[in-house]
């Protein structure tokens, strides 16, 4: 039942779209804002339609205009990374262990992996372990002098 009110609340999921596919997302705002619209629904549908009629046109006012979506898709992305992966501790580049042939950086996990990351990559992220589900946010004391 598409019309169904959802509480998930990411608006490409309000949508039914992927961040990726821009005309997708107009694809699925016209089908829903169709398919929900308040004239099209009767009795006790009408309620729960319009609200998910406008949640569907509040994603689309923000999905729709450049800059707000940037907004969200970084806001977005910063409450990924908070949610998805349990961020174990910060780990500075000092402490990590260099590899000069590989030109990597690793550091071990309390569970016998490694948290690998490469040279060009290696300031500000989220690394997650190459065995468990941990990950550590990888930042440095000093930044290098070039």
């Amino acid at each position: 039942e598409m019309c169904a009110s959802s509480s998930e609340k990411d608006l490409y999921g309000v949508l039914g779209a992927s961040p990726s596919e821009n005309h997708e997302i107009l694809k699925q705002f016209i089908l829903l804002y169709i398919q929900c619209h308040p004239d099209r629904l009767s009795g006790h549908e009408t309620e729960v339609g319009l609200k998910r009629f406008l949640e569907v046109d509040a994603a689309w006012k923000i999905l729709s205009d450049k800059n707000k979506r940037r907004d969200y898709d970084l806001q977005r992305r910063a409450r990924d990374l908070k949610q998805d992966w349990p961020v174990d501790s910060t780990v500075f580049l000092e402490d990590m262990a260099w590899n000069n042939d590989e030109r990597l950086y690793t550091h071990c996990c309390r569970c016998g992996g490694a948290f690998i990351i490469d040279e060009e990559e290696s300031r500000g992220v989220i690394v997650c372990c190459d065995t468990c589900s941990l990950s550590v946010y990888v930042t440095w004391t000093n930044p290098p002098q070039s």
